[in-house]
């Protein structure tokens, strides 16, 4: 099946520095994709390049087929929410949603019907009337979102639109915003730096870096099998174990002496802190274990994290709850972790 959006190879550069190299990405339709990376990496001027506010010095963006490379921000079936809304502040929430119905020449009851059905979508179906500010942020992000829904465009794109947003209130608008894309079937590509909320509301996740595409994939793929160990360490809190070789397709890792059949290349095996246990007594026969020292002990209520020390390695070990927040820094500690259960990095 075509895709619904195409980048061929898609390249740009600024006064010397290459911003994208050679993009490659399909979407489909009715797709919710993340661009995930730190700042500098390119996923907004990726962004600005599918929209039509860039053109890229080569490559080709395809909607549906069609080449819309050098195609103006207007002649594109897709339309942007910004990290700040735009909103006008001198019109009422509903000629803000209405504007681009009456743009494209609906009549002003026609373009007020529109705005009524994308405002209900959102859920403030009852602040039509009021100004954008008499909204607090939340409720000026969802006007922000209708009034780039109510043309019902192929694809939206989103630039970091959440960012300004305090953390429980963004991280309620990440399932809402969810909600509203799986309900219209619209696909959705969303800009952030931000890997928990790529990994609450993406299907797919694309992680990028220096101007490249470091993986894409389901958020668990990238989480439990990252590509390269960039994207080891930019996604969750990895533990990297350290691999030299000892032999045709073996390694020893600077862990309990194991030595491991490994892929060819690989620099480190990684374990997740959750997937690290504190042994107390007798260990489970399917564990490696080491003896180590507690460094530091870092409680937020939900999880605890132990800092361990087990010769040059400094493994974090996760626990639910409160669970190992009494232990001190310089206890000696056994920690395990399952051989079946890591993943290695080439390079």
């Amino acid at each position: 099946m075509q895709p619904l959006l195409s980048l061929e190879a898609v390249s740009k550069h600024f006064a010397g520095h290459q911003a994208l190299r050679d993009v490659e990405l399909g979407v489909s339709a009715g797709e919710f994709v993340a661009l995930l990376g730190p700042s500098g990496c390119g996923k907004t001027t990726l962004l600005r390049c599918i929209a039509g506010f860039l053109i890229p010095e080569s490559g080709r963006i395809r909607i549906e087929g069609e080449d819309i490379t050098a195609a103006p921000p207007y002649r594109r079936p897709l339309n942007t929410v910004f990290q700040s809304y735009a909103l006008f502040p001198h019109m009422s929430v509903a000629d803000n949603v209405a504007y681009g119905p009456r743009r494209a020449g609906a009549s002003r009851r026609e373009a007020q019907g529109r705005a009524r059905e994308a405002l209900a979508l959102v859920g403030l179906g009852e602040m039509g009337a009021r100004l954008p500010r008499a909204l607090s942020g939340g409720q000026q992000q969802r006007v922000a979102l209708a009034r780039a829904i109510v043309n019902r465009p192929k694809l939206l794109l989103l630039d970091e639109p959440l960012s300004a947003l305090d953390l429980k209130l963004r991280r309620r608008m990440q399932i809402e915003l969810k909600h509203i894309q799986e309900k219209l079937g619209i696909a959705f590509i969303f800009v952030t730096h931000d890997q928990e909320e790529a990994m609450a509301m993406a299907d797919r996740i694309v992680v990028m870096h220096a101007g490249r595409i470091e993986q894409v994939g389901a958020p668990a793929d990238i989480y439990r099998a990252p590509a390269t160990r960039f994207v080891a360490e930019f996604v969750g809190e990895p533990n990297l174990i350290p691999a030299t070789p000892a032999g045709p397709g073996r390694a020893r890792l600077a862990f309990a002496g194991l030595e491991l059949a490994v892929p060819e290349g690989t620099s480190c095996a990684m374990v997740r802190p959750e997937d690290v246990v504190l042994v107390e007594g007798a260990a489970a026969p399917d564990l490696a274990t080491a003896t180590g020292v507690v460094e530091d002990v870092v409680a937020i209520g939900s999880v605890t994290t132990v800092f361990v020390r087990c010769g040059d390695l400094v493994l974090k070990v996760a626990r639910l709850g409160m669970s190992g927040a009494d232990l001190e820094p310089g206890a000696t500690v056994a920690v395990g972790l399952r051989p079946a259960g890591l993943h290695f990095i080439a390079g």
